[in-house]
């Protein structure tokens, strides 16, 4: 599928699932730790239990990485552009979680969000370029 030649269909598509992600991990991030421990519990006995602080770590790298790839997906021949607004985009929530009364923004986790949201972001940036530098073969010829 070539991204930066899609249907307003999909196009459309790709620009609410990014910008539903987004607002996911907002109303995560700023929400009560209650959503954050009922998510945990449930979560839990898929990942054989985890620690909180290992749950807290893959929680992060898959949100963060899906919406760098979602951002990706949407601009595709913008991946600096896409890590810098991530890297604004975690700081400031990291800042709006230390006035929230339940929760705490801290270097770690900002830094765990950024390597989430690069490693989306450049997967699919390699995935999209790879995709287009592809040579397709005809049926029948020796590859």
């Amino acid at each position: 599928m070539n991204l930066t030649h899609l249907n307003g269909k999909q196009h459309g598509f790709i620009v609410a699932a990014a910008w539903t992600s987004l607002a996911v991990v907002v109303y995560a991030t700023l929400s009560k730790l209650d959503l954050i421990y009922r998510l945990y519990y449930l979560m839990a006995p898929f990942l054989n239990y985890p620690s909180m602080r290992t749950y807290a770590t893959i929680e992060h790298l898959a949100a963060y990485g899906i919406v760098g790839m979602l951002f990706c997906a949407l601009y595709p021949r913008s991946l600096l552009r896409v890590c810098f607004f991530l890297f604004l985009f975690i700081v400031g929530l990291e800042v709006l979680q230390t006035l929230t009364p339940d929760r705490h923004g801290t270097l770690r986790d900002a830094i765990e969000k950024m390597i989430g949201g690069v490693t989306g972001a450049v997967s699919m940036t390699a995935a999209l370029n790879w995709k287009r530098t592809r040579r397709v073969r005809p049926t029948g010829e020796p590859g």
